[in-house]
């Protein structure tokens, strides 16, 4: 299997040659920048920052580097994760207009390529990649991309996990469902504690604050990290019912006073 790094190699260079002028700066972040990467599991978590907002033509010239890296690296084909936003749309949110008629583009396991509106949720991706992006084109994360206020960034993440229980519930495959958990662990702990966390390294201690679901959310990191068969059961109902249970803790804790989950 290719390597997270020749893969990375190959994108850079015909990333380049592709979008000449239209690249401003080009980060890796997500679990191998973290040091949370399983190499049979996780993706490759990239944020392409642009000169101007993506349209149908740029869309074109997008989906054939997809397809041809597909093509080249088969064992990593939808397991590239792509975000394609402007400067202006991370500066505008930045100074909190985030309902300004800025698009982006994005490619994810399971998500063809295609545009969508640059909402409030992006924000919590963009806010990491400047602080523990690694830049694999352009000047260094900090440099390009403006500071969002914490504030903004937490909203915007309190909307994930209000919006969790309706996601689960399209949620059926063991490994969707493992990372369904470890998700609300990493969530709750940046919530809680103001620190982005590894999902690995969010599960310890959200195990130890809901006793009761150390044993799911041992499965959810066991069947990630260690290879679990895609046969798993998926734990049936367990997992939409601890999606339920963290993101009521975490809003209750918020209108509880005091800004944070408790």
């Amino acid at each position: 299997m290719t390597s997270p790094e020749a893969v990375l190699a190959d994108l850079r260079t015909a990333w380049v040659d592709a979008l000449s002028g239209r690249l401003a700066g080009l980060y890796l972040h997500g679990s191998l920048v973290a040091g949370d990467f399983a190499p049979e599991r996780s993706d490759l978590d990239l944020l392409a920052v642009l000169d101007r907002d993506p349209d149908e033509a740029l869309l074109d010239v997008l989906g054939g580097l997809h397809a041809d890296l597909d093509r080249r690296h088969p064992r990593w084909a939808g397991r590239i994760e792509v975000e394609y936003v402007s400067l202006d749309a991370v500066r505008d949110a930045a100074r909190g207009h985030v309902d300004r008629e800025h698009v982006i583009a994005r490619v994810s396991p399971g998500e063809l390529l295609h545009l969508l509106p640059a909402t409030s949720h992006r924000v919590v991706t963009w806010s990491s990649v400047r602080d523990h992006g690694r830049t694999l084109l352009g000047p260094e994360a900090d440099e390009l991309l403006p500071a969002i206020d914490p504030d903004l960034v937490r909203a915007a993440l309190l909307d994930h996990v209000r919006d969790w229980p309706d996601w689960v519930v399209e949620m059926t495959t063991p490994g969707a469902r493992s990372y369904a958990v470890l998700t609300l662990c990493r969530a709750y702990q940046r919530l809680r504690c103001d620190k982005q966390l590894s999902k690995r390294r969010a599960a310890v201690p959200t195990a130890a604050a809901f006793p009761h679901r150390a044993d799911l959310i041992g499965w959810a990191r066991d069947w990630w990290y260690d290879a679990g068969p895609d046969g798993d059961p998926g734990r049936g109902d367990d997992v939409p019912a601890f999606v339920r249970e963290v993101s009521a803790a975490v809003l209750a804790g918020e209108s509880g006073g005091g800004g944070r989950v408790r």
